[in-house]
């Protein structure tokens, strides 16, 4: 027992001083190390799919991913499980503390910031080392230039496709693993690493192909994740309930976003979305172009579809122009008002501007939402109404969403929402003005969170992601942008399309309201 402390000890230390101690944290190696304690004592089996993470001769490409709740209580199960999550609670608290601290330090000097660049090469480092849940948030971050400096938005697109990767030797096994005698002799280098996998270019019959290979052991590493991240909702949730009155949980909030991130391990799942989609508007929309897959190369945790050449939004967000923007917004206003399903991930990593410029190329559709059909009318109906300025029609959709409940106190919600709606669709996408309209909305905001009850679609916070990650790269490449604007033609043809009576209602309130400017402006001449 003392030999073996004795070498437990001497492999910390040779640790500490090993040159790329930065990269890994020994807290996360702490279980391995003191695993002496526990020799004998019988092996805790593991899920199948996590024994899978480790490439071998016996993996089946047939292997399922298992469900997020039984992962995160494997975890929570066992002992070694709660070390690795405290050890893992330290690990993020190590790495984050020091980046929180020099910036704030930064940002507080008199003369303003001087080590911004440093500073937000060290905070991408430390996403980057955190793994998927964090880098997520990264690349969430880095689409919002018009919020960001030029260089902290180009710092944090690294996070979308030049993450680290790891090695190709580990790659090549899982793919032998989880394909067999159907796998490419030869995967090449790297050509893209993002937070879940990484990408070759690989060329068969004449034919080339983009091979998406899943990193190894993401599937526990996210189940760790998720029960912190859990733990921290927890906490939110008892000083939400403090100070306002809203319905809104954020255990709810984290479960839904986990879901949605947990389904992007099933790269099966996330073909299938990517066919469905691209059946459903590459003929309806031009401009738009979705790969298609080959099922013969593809697994669990390998995908593979037609390589795409053309210009990465990461490397030049300016090559974006006008005509690519409305395809874009076309194509999220189908899926949300048409096809009921949404990419829920739409950074610069995951759009190239192809064919010298003549279409937009959507990838990565691991991560997608549900709207359900009575949903889509209501939204529609709501973007129709907000900007023409009906707030008791906008009230009506928002309630057959369920952000309020139908007997909410209406007369009390519009005088103080109204306001909030107007000072909305006139800062359009312009984040100044947002800013200025917050502070001045500030008493009305207060209002709306300590009084009113209000909840949320558990598809929403996908869905909010991926439109404000979406309008920052429309507003990186064109600061005239205007949501509202560009995604009003289309709402309303949808409403016109699938309800006279809504049709008639919407012709009423456009008349309505064309009468009303007119009379003020009589009134102004006189």
């Amino acid at each position: 027992l003392r030999a073996n402390s004795f070498s437990a000890s001497a492999a910390l230390i040779r640790h500490s001083m090993a040159p790329e101690r930065h990269d890994r944290c020994w807290l996360a190696r702490l279980p391995s190390c003191f695993s002496f304690l526990g020799r004998h004592r019988p092996e805790r089996r593991e899920p199948s799919s996590w024994k899978a993470a480790a490439p071998s001769a016996s993996s089946s490409s047939s292997s399922q991913l298992p469900p997020l709740a039984e992962a995160c209580e494997e975890i929570r199960g066992s002992c070694r499980g709660r070390l690795a999550l405290a050890a893992r609670k330290l690990e993020v608290a190590a790495r984050l503390v020091p980046v929180l601290i020099c910036c704030t330090i930064d940002l507080n000097r008199r003369k303003g910031p001087r080590h911004v660049r440093a500073n937000t090469r060290r905070l991408r480092l430390a996403l980057e080392a955190l793994g998927p849940a964090f880098v997520k948030l990264g690349q969430c971050a880095a689409s919002r230039e018009d919020i960001l400096s030029d260089e902290v938005a180009a710092e944090l697109r690294q996070l979308c496709d030049q993450v680290a990767p790891y090695p190709c030797e580990i790659a090549r096994a899982l793919v032998k693993a989880e394909l067999g005698d159907r796998a490419p002799a030869d995967l090449g280098v790297v050509v893209a690493a993002a937070s879940l996998g990484q990408v070759y270019r690989v060329t068969l019959d004449g034919r080339r192909y983009a091979v998406k290979v899943q990193r190894p052991g993401l599937a526990r590493a996210l189940a760790k994740d998720v029960v912190i991240l859990k733990g921290l909702a927890r906490w939110t949730r008892l000083l939400v309930r403090w100070f306002c009155e809203t319905a809104v949980d954020p255990v709810d909030v984290v479960d839904a976003w986990a879901l949605t991130l947990w389904d992007e391990l099933d790269y099966k799942k996330e073909g299938r979305s990517s066919e469905n989609m691209r059946a459903a508007l590459c003929r309806s929309i031009p401009g738009l172009l979705i790969p298609p897959v080959n099922w013969d190369l593809s697994s669990l945790r390998v995908l593979t579809t037609d390589w795409i050449d053309g210009s990465k939004v990461t490397e030049d967000p300016k090559c974006v122009r006008a005509e690519h923007i409305m395809v874009g917004v076309q194509a999220f206003a189908a899926m949300i008002l048409e096809v009921g399903v949404v990419h829920a991930d739409p950074h610069a990593g995951n759009m190239i501007i192809a064919e010298q410029g003549r279409r937009v190329c959507l990838l990565d559709f691991g991560m997608v939402v549900t709207v359900p059909p009575s949903h889509r009318r209501a939204w529609a109906r709501c973007i129709v109404h907000l900007v023409r300025m009906e707030h008791d029609a906008v009230l009506d959709a928002l309630i057959d969403l369920g952000f309020f409940p139908p007997d909410c106190p209406r007369a009390e919600i519009l005088p103080v929402m109204s306001k909030i709606w107007v000072q909305l669709v006139e800062c359009g996408s312009d984040i100044k003005k947002r800013k200025v309209a917050v502070q001045m909305l500030y008493t009305e905001i207060l209002t709306f969170i300590r009084r009113f009850k209000f909840g949320l679609p558990d598809y929403y916070v996908a869905l909010a992601r991926a439109l404000v990650t979406l309008e920052g790269i429309a507003l990186a490449a064109d600061c005239d942008f205007d949501i509202f604007k560009a995604i009003f033609p289309v709402a309303l043809r949808f409403v016109a399309s699938n309800s006279m009576s809504d049709t008639a209602a919407i012709g009423t309130a456009l008349v309505a309201s064309s009468a009303r400017r007119l009379l003020g402006r009589l009134a102004c001449r006189r």
